[in-house]
């Protein structure tokens, strides 16, 4: 009786484990279909692909996105810089 419930413990933990989890990430595509995608795709719909170590991780992680988007971005940045600069919040190095 022991050896049926350990054995079906066993193959319970077994199985939970081989289950795939609801909030899985998408896989990233490799260069070569990013290469093909951008080849066909229209100019404002390129992607750009790139590997980088987020803060407060020491692993890798591959992000893409849209060519245009990043564009954008690059513009707000400098946005928040001088509307810090206007408030007053960036006059001392030390913040005082």
């Amino acid at each position: 009786m022991q050896k049926l419930l350990f054995s079906l413990l066993l193959t319970s933990v077994l199985a939970s484990c081989a289950t795939s989890e609801t909030g899985d990430r998408p896989r990233m595509p490799t260069d070569a279909e990013v290469v093909y995608y951008n080849s066909i795709a229209p100019e404002e719909d390129h992607i750009a692909c790139f590997t980088r170590i987020e803060l407060g991780s020491r692993f890798p992680r591959r992000s893409c996105y849209r060519v245009a988007d990043l564009e954008a971005y690059k513009g707000q940045e400098q946005n928040i810089v001088d509307l810090m600069q206007i408030d007053g919040l960036l006059d001392s190095p030390f913040g005082f």
